[in-house]
């Protein structure tokens, strides 16, 4: 091969592999056995609401319909990939959050949640996600939150993070950003009962996370600032 040839091969590899080294091994992320997990998804929520929801499971392509609902819900299993870009366990597998969306999330919320998985299991880097999100939703491809978004995150079986894998049964209301959290009365305050969460700089999207007495199966949770 002509040492032009070879430089230009070279410089190619050096080029692709720094994006190969930041998607690892999707495989661990899959739950195999699908019934398994439209279970698990099911655990977000109060059965009354969980069990007539459609529901999603997360495949090499993205997020799929398993199980088509008929109360406007949608429970699904989000993986650590979900969390804020940089993140230092963005990339770990035994993170399960199951989620279940209502309507006006599942409208405005939900898109961007699903558009990610998908982004990830292609092999798109977190950095082009973050440029991608931003385009989205300076385009409004991305929707804000509509009046009302809301998800419950009530599962037992969560497991959200080595350091505290099932924190506490909560619900999460979604709101423009530019709303700050401190309007909620968060913003760092450690006695208060609502977390707000800024989400990625990408995002202008504000979750509050508010815990709740019990689990989805009616088990009672830790006790939380009083609550």
């Amino acid at each position: 091969m002509p040492i032009r040839a070879m430089t230009f091969a070279a410089l190619a590899l050096l080029t692709v592999e720094p994006i190969r080294a930041q998607t690892p091994d999707l495989a661990p992320y899959l739950i195999g056995d699908r019934a398994a997990e439209v279970a698990l998804a099911r655990t977000a929520a109060p059965a009354n609401v969980s069990d007539a929801a459609t529901v999603m499971v997360l495949t090499r392509k993205g997020f799929v319909e398993a199980a088509r609902g008929t109360n406007g819900f949608t429970c699904l299993v989000l993986r650590s990939f979900a969390k804020n870009i940089g993140a230092s366990d963005f990339w770990n597998p035994r993170i399960r959050a199951p989620h279940c969306l209502n309507a006006p999330a599942v409208r405005t919320v939900l898109p961007e949640m699903l558009k990610r998985a998908e982004w990830i299991m292609s092999g798109v880097s977190p950095a082009e996600i973050t440029a991608r999100t931003q385009r989205a939703y300076a385009s409004h491809t991305f929707p804000m939150p509509a009046a009302g978004a809301m998800a419950f995150m009530l599962s037992p079986r969560q497991y959200l993070g080595d350091s505290g894998p099932h924190w506490l049964p909560h619900v999460m209301f979604y709101y423009d950003k530019s709303m700050p959290a401190a309007t909620w009365g968060t913003g760092g305050v450690t006695n208060t009962l609502i977390d707000g969460s800024a989400g990625d700089a990408d995002s202008p999207v504000l979750t509050l996370l508010i815990p709740v007495r019990t689990w989805s199966d009616g088990k009672p949770a830790p006790s939380h600032g009083g609550l």
